[in-house]
């Protein structure tokens, strides 16, 4: 059985997707699946200040940042699109954790005035995540595969670098963590890859 390859950050765009789609990652409207994602990567700002707010504006999510911070800078970007006229999935919505403020927008992209209105809301992803800002990249990626393999993972990059993919003979979906297992393992496997500690 083929694996579709992966890249990082996976878990946590995934999830943030699903989230904020407030369906299931597999049956998203965005055509994404489980088994396939790619690094979002936005022109972030050169620097970025201590409040997480980059230089033009837009919030700049950080590797250290713990999840309800980014679930804030979330909630901000999607609550604005809802008040410009971008459609909440009510129903979807009052399935999210009480107190969370995690609404569930439609994903056909319209209004197209919304997005522009919130463009400057959009959380910018962490720079050391950026293949085009960071310079070590493919080697701190390579760290990277090397951690989660370290922590009971059996997967290997793929040759051209474009993201990992399952050992030959693993029909286990998971690589061989799962849940809050994998999710703390790809988030301390992030931090020290890509923060260079060892």
């Amino acid at each position: 059985m083929t694996k579709a390859p992966r890249r990082l950050g996976l878990a946590v765009l995934t999830l943030f997707a699903a989230v904020l789609a407030g369906c299931d990652p597999e049956t998203s409207d965005t055509g994404s699946t489980a088994d396939v994602a790619s690094l979002a990567t936005a022109s972030a700002a050169p620097s970025a200040s201590a409040s997480g707010a980059a230089g033009n504006g837009r919030p700049q999510l950080r590797l250290d940042m713990n999840e309800d911070e980014k679930q804030r800078l979330w909630n901000t970007y999607n609550y604005c699109l809802r008040d410009h006229g971008v459609r909440e999935l009510k129903e979807r919505s009052a399935g999210a954790p009480k107190g969370s403020g995690i609404i569930s927008l439609d994903q056909s992209g319209e209004p197209k005035a919304a997005y522009v209105a919130c463009a400057d809301k959009l959380p910018l992803q962490p720079p050391e995540l950026d293949e085009e800002k960071n310079p070590n990249y493919a080697s701190q990626w390579n760290d990277y595969v090397q951690c989660l393999r370290g922590r009971g993972m059996k997967i290997h990059s793929l040759p051209d670098g474009s993201g990992w993919t399952y050992d030959d003979g693993v029909d286990d979906p998971s690589g061989g963590l799962e849940g809050a297992v994998y999710d703390k393992a790809e988030k301390e496997c992030t931090l020290e890859a890509f923060r260079g500690k060892k």
